[in-house]
Order: structure tokens, then sequence, then C-alpha cells
């Protein structure tokens, strides 16, 4: 007579063998091809239920075969609002229907459950933001080196022909005053940079009248009606305003550089000042004292600054002393105005005074620049984040940002092109952001997540929520239980929940040993001895080909480590599918299902006991609470035969149950493959003990099975 446990070994001994025997039986094949083939073309949770084939093939691989005829049941269990710890299906005591709801996604309507689309996720627009910094620092430098340029060079000029002439030149002092070289003609500029300002109908006067760019332009040089220099082409005073609206026009007053030249410029030009007029007149002293005391120089009203200027602070009564705000006390005190707006003993400010102000300047103005960087960024995410197409992005405020983050000058870069970058496949090498083999085109279009439409598509992630969630399970369920370890473990799980998100393909995972040594230890793997090379093929294996790495037999132990996981063949992140009913690891999860639960039926044929013990040993690893099974039937019947323990303990309350269950069951055991052996073996004993008449027709029919051309497999001797 064979035993039970050597039934069972002949399954167990290599399960993975087995399984793969039983998955290329005609029928088991097939079906599996049909689910697979089928279940993303189920839109509502009625098509699922009315198509017997899906429906059976999926109740069978989660253990409810027989409750298949139960629709209407199944329907609420499927139906069930997860979160919500009221909904029928979590207030049901059996978990395998909870399993099998969180397999699909249906919402409580019936129809499948709407996915969160993401213009960019949190890798790519921490990506652009970390762009936009540096651009930032690159447009200080390039108009720094722009500003050093003119500054030498325009004093050379001794007619409108030579400066127009002169590009470099040219186009710095037209886009310091707000317009474009490249859309306006050099006919235009020469005639406005040689009008008559007092002349109503010249040039400059009559563009003026649209567009005071021109006659800002024209005022900002010394240029006669013949194009000829009286005296020099710029003041000096009108140079260092054109440098200081070019910094404005090209977005580069808040950088580093910028504040360089406004502090030598302050320094040189203080001492010119002759009353507070004066002062208030000059545009790019103004700016350096407000930003000097923390205020917004764009919103303050020179008429208040005039009267605290030139208050006299020995008086309470003064306006500087009547203000809330202490900086406006601490500014006036900064300078030497008489209160009729005149300068004492012939100087604005003293040499301490002025010394006072740049060191304030210094330190406000890094402040300042730190506080533009993270208003314009916090204002971009908030827009991002309600961007659910190309045509939102280009009417929001992040739009300016984005072209800022990838070097794109707004007068030079159409909607329609952006559009067309947007739009494009970053995968597809005859998409327009490739065959324009422009860096910053490609880099744009890698950066969000628009389908050819202009939609937005659901994210690409290397995890799903589900198996994120599961991996971290998996890897506190094998932390120490002392407070420490707990508290490195869940300091752990933070990082690895955390970072995993922001993953964009397999070679970024594998760089960082933190989020590899996670992993490999929630599956089991930690000692393994995987080289990086031996991961990526993991992690980049087809689950659903018969032919990949993980799905040869002897890999077979990695199979859970790839399915985890959103990879695809060529290692980038998968786009979560939209408007299906599973997953890919949760359809790859009911087909394993369906393969485990017909190795068990087949068991069950041959012995009850078999069956039990594949069962168990199944579930055994995901055993923390006796109250896990009592919940279960079959685990039920197990832990009975298996402790000795009386059917009749079922009459007693379910609390009494459990305490008779860890009385004689240590369930930390149960994750030691030796000692879970062990209770197998045990529970075969006593059940061909108590079975002894039925063991006869078990040893028949595995003799019966091993004659046949269809026999289950060569008994393998038992090792232990």
């Amino acid at each position: 007579m064979i035993s039970t446990y050597l039934l069972y070994r002949t399954y167990a001994a290599d399960l993975p063998k087995t399984l793969s025997r039983i998955s290329a039986q005609s029928d088991v094949s097939n079906a599996a091809k049909y689910y697979q083939a089928n279940i993303d073309k189920v839109k509502t949770v009625d098509e699922f239920l009315n198509n017997p084939r899906l429906f059976s093939y999926a109740m069978t691989s989660y253990g409810l075969s027989d409750m298949t005829y139960a629709k209407a049941f199944m329907k609420k269990v499927l139906t069930s609002d997860l979160t919500d710890s009221k909904s029928f299906v979590n207030k049901l005591t059996d978990t395998r229907f909870l399993e099998f709801a969180k397999a699909f996604q249906f919402s409580t309507d019936g129809t499948l459950a709407t996915q969160p689309t993401l213009a960019q996720n949190s890798k790519e627009e921490s990506d652009t933001i970390g762009l936009y910094t540096q651009q930032q620092v690159n447009k200080g430098i390039a108009a720094s080196t722009e500003a050093t340029y003119y500054q030498a060079a325009i004093g050379n000029i001794t007619s409108v022909d030579q400066l127009m002439a002169n590009p470099r030149l040219l186009n710095f002092a037209v886009t310091a005053y707000g317009l474009n070289a490249n859309i306006t003609s050099a006919a235009t500029i020469r005639a406005v940079l040689t009008s008559d300002l007092s002349d109503p109908n010249s040039a400059a006067n009559t563009l003026g009248s649209s567009n005071s760019n021109y006659q800002l332009l024209a005022a900002a040089f010394n240029f006669a009606t013949d194009g000829s220099v009286n005296g020099t082409a710029q003041s000096n005073d009108k140079i260092i305003n054109t440098v200081s609206q070019y910094f404005n026009a090209t977005g580069s007053s808040a950088t580093s550089s910028a504040a360089t030249f406004k502090t030598q410029y302050y320094n040189s030009a203080i001492s010119s000042v002759t009353s507070v007029d004066d002062f208030l007149a000059n545009s790019t002293l103004f700016d350096v004292a407000m930003t000097s005391v923390g205020l917004n120089p764009n919103t303050q009203s020179k008429t208040l600054l005039r009267q605290i200027l030139t208050s006299d602070l020995d008086d309470p009564g003064s306006v500087a002393n009547q203000q809330t705000n202490a900086v406006f006390k601490k500014l006036a005190a900064m300078f030497s105005f008489n209160t009729d707006g005149s300068v004492k003993d012939g100087a604005a400010q003293t040499s301490a005074q002025v010394s006072s102000l740049l060191a304030s300047y210094s330190a406000n103005y890094n402040a300042a620049q730190t506080a533009s960087n993270n208003t314009a960024t916090a204002a971009y995410k908030d827009a991002v984040a309600g961007i659910s197409s190309v045509q939102d992005l280009l009417n929001s405020s992040a739009y300016n940002y984005i072209l800022s983050a990838y070097g794109l000058d707004p007068l030079k870069t159409t909607k329609y092109t952006i559009t067309k970058i947007l739009q494009s496949d970053p995968s597809d090498p005859n998409s327009f952001a490739n065959q324009s083999h422009n860096p910053a085109y490609i880099a744009m279009a890698s950066a969000f997540n628009f389908d050819s439409n202009g939609k937005a598509k659901t994210a690409a992630v290397a995890q799903t929520d589900s198996n994120l969630t599961a991996t971290v399970k998996l890897y506190m369920a094998q932390s120490g239980t002392s407070t420490t370890a707990l508290d490195q473990a869940e300091a752990d799980s933070n990082y690895y929940a955390t970072t995993i998100a922001t993953i964009n393909n397999v070679d970024d995972l594998l760089k960082d040993t933190k989020l590899v040594n996670f992993m490999l230890s929630a599956y089991g793997l930690k000692d393994a001895k995987l080289s990086t090379s031996d991961l990526r093929t993991i992690l980049t294996s087809d689950p659903l080909d018969p032919k990949s790495y993980i799905n040869k037999t002897v890999n077979s132990k990695y199979r859970p480590l790839a399915v985890a996981f959103n990879f695809g063949t060529d290692g980038k992140t998968l786009t979560v599918p939209a408007g299906e009913a599973q997953y890919r690891s949760q359809m790859i999860a009911t087909t394993d299902g369906y393969l485990q639960q017909t190795m068990e039926t087949q068991a069950g044929d041959q012995s009850d006991g078999v069956r039990l013990a594949l069962y168990f040993q199944r579930k055994a690893s995901g055993i923390t609470s006796p109250y896990q099974i009592l919940a279960d039937k079959a685990l039920v019947q197990f832990a009975q035969t298996a402790l000795g323990l009386s059917s009749m303990m079922s009459a007693a309350d379910i609390d009494t149950q459990a305490k008779m269950i860890t009385k004689r069951l240590d369930l930390a055991d149960l994750q030691d493959p030796a000692k879970l052996n062990k209770l197998i073996a045990k529970f075969a004993a006593l059940y061909d003990a108590q079975n002894a008449d039925t063991s006869q027709s078990a040893v028949l029919q595995i003799l019966q099975g091993n004659s046949s051309s269809n026999g289950i497999i060569t008994i393998n001797p038992i090792t232990t």
C-alpha cells in the first residue's frame, strides 16, 4: 500500500515539473489560452458572469468552483467597495471571496474601474523640476556672458548701421526691450532707432501706439535721424538699464549672475544719486534696495516709499515709524535723505550704509531666488497634477515652466510644435520628436505620458499598487519580532514604497542596492547569489511566454519575483492598462491558480489526503493567525487531523478553537520548510490511520494510472 505521504511527495518533490506536466494537458492548456485571449475583452461584471468559460475558469482558480451557480452572490462580491470595511465582501469570513474580488478591476456599478491618468509620474516630474533649476543657472550664465560682451562693445558703436551690422549687439538690445529680432524686420528696427521721439509720426511713436517697447528701444539710444551718433550710442545709465532689462527679458533676473551685476552696478551708481527721486527712478538701484530688506520690488508703492525714505526717524509720528512692518523703518535707516528728498552731506548713503545694504541684498537675494524657484515649482506641480491632455498643458501656467526646463524659447517655439512633441511616442524612431534629432524635443517627449491624440495615459509603473503591497507584506513577514527589527523593517518598507514609484526602467532598479536587497528578501532569494545580469534576465522575462526564462522549470523559483514587477522585455516599465478587467499580474495569478487547483483536484481524485496536504502546503506561508485556519474548511480538516483534534471541536466557540490550535502548533513553524514538511508527514500518517479502508483504492488508482499513457508521474524516492 502506498501511503498518503508518498503520493504527496510524487507531486510536491518537484512541484514545478508537476505543474508543467499538468499545464501541457490539452484541456488545461486550451482553457488557459481562451482565458488569456478573452478576459481583456470583458467590459462589465455581467459580461464576465455570463461567459461561462471565463467565469468558471476564474472561480476554479480561486477555489470557488462550487459557487459558480451563485452569480447574483458573486456579482455582489465583485462589485463590493474593497476600501469599505462594511462592504459585502469585507464582511464575509471566507477570505477566498475577498481575494477573488481583488483579482479584478470592477467598480461598484459593475463597469470597469476608471484608472487614473498622469501627465507625468513622480520621477518625470522630478526630472523636469531638476532641469528647470539647472536651466535657471544656465540662463544666468548665458545672460552674464552676453551682458559682459555688450558692455564692452557698445561703446565702440558710432552709427546705427554699425549696430545693425553686429547681430549679437543688436539682438541683445532688441531682446532687452521686449522685442524679437527674429520676427521684426531689420528695416523696422533701423527706423525705430533713428526715430525722433518728439515727432508723433515717427516710426517709434507710430508703432508705439500698440507696443510701447518700440519707444523704449528708441529712447535707449542716441541715434540721430540720419543714423549718426551724437556723442556715444548710449550713456552709461542707458547701458546699465539695457543690461538690467535684458536680464528681466530673458527670465534670468533671479539668477546669481544678475545679482552679481546688480551689486557691482549699485556700488558704482549710488554715488551719483542726488535725490530720492533719482533713486526711485533707477529700476536697478530700486530693485537691489527692496530685495535687501525682503520686499518685492514689483509690488511696492513708490509714493509710499518716497515718504518712508524721507522720514525723520527721530520723529515718532513720521511715516516710517508709523508702519507696522519693521522693514520699512530698516529701509529708511539705510539711506541719508533729508525730509525734502535731497541727500545729506552730498551722498544718498554712507559707505557703511552701502556695505550694510549690499550684505543684506546678498543674503536676501539667495532667499528670494530660492523662494522664486520654489514658488514656480509649486505652481508647476499644482498645474501638472490637473492636466489630462496636451491642450490642458498648453493653456496652463505650467507651459512656460516646461519651455524653460527644456531650454526652449517661447518666441521661437510654437504651440503647434510643442503639441507634436508631446504626442510623440519616444519609443518610436519615426515619431516627430525622434525624427527632429533635437535632444530637447526627445527629452520632453520622454518626460510626459500623452497618447497620439494628446490624451494623458495611465501611468507606467514598476509595480502596481497591489503588487507593491504584496511585496512589502512579504518583507515584513520575514523581519524579526523585536522592536528594533520591526522599526528597521518599517523604515526599509517606507524607502522601498517611496523609491519604487520613481523607477522608470529595470536598470534604474538594479542600480539601487537597497531596492534590490528588499525585493530579494521579500521573495526568498537573498541567498540565491544572483548577479545583476541574472536579475535583469528574470525581471524582463515575459511571464505569458511559455518559452521565457522564468517559465523554464529549472528557473520557476524566480517566477513570483518577475510577476511582481511590471517591466517589458526591453526593461522599461509598462503602462497600467485602462479598460481591462485584470492587470497582467492578476491574470497570471488567475491562470497560475487554475493550474494549482487542477493539480490538487487531480490529486484529490486519487486521495483526499493528498489534496489536503497540497492545499495546506500552498497556504502555509501566508498563515499567521489560527483564525485564518478556522475560516477555511480544508485547512480546518488538515489541522484537526495533523494536530490530533476531534472534529467535534467545531462546536466550541471560535476563540476556544483558536486556542486549541495554537496550543499544539507554533504558527511560526509554518515558515520553516523542514518543520512544514514534518507536519505534513505527521498529517499523512494520521490520515492513513483514520482512513485505512480507502487507502487501498488510492493504491489501485495510482497503479492503474501508471499503467496508462496518461499516468501521473514516476514515483520518486522519499527524501526528508
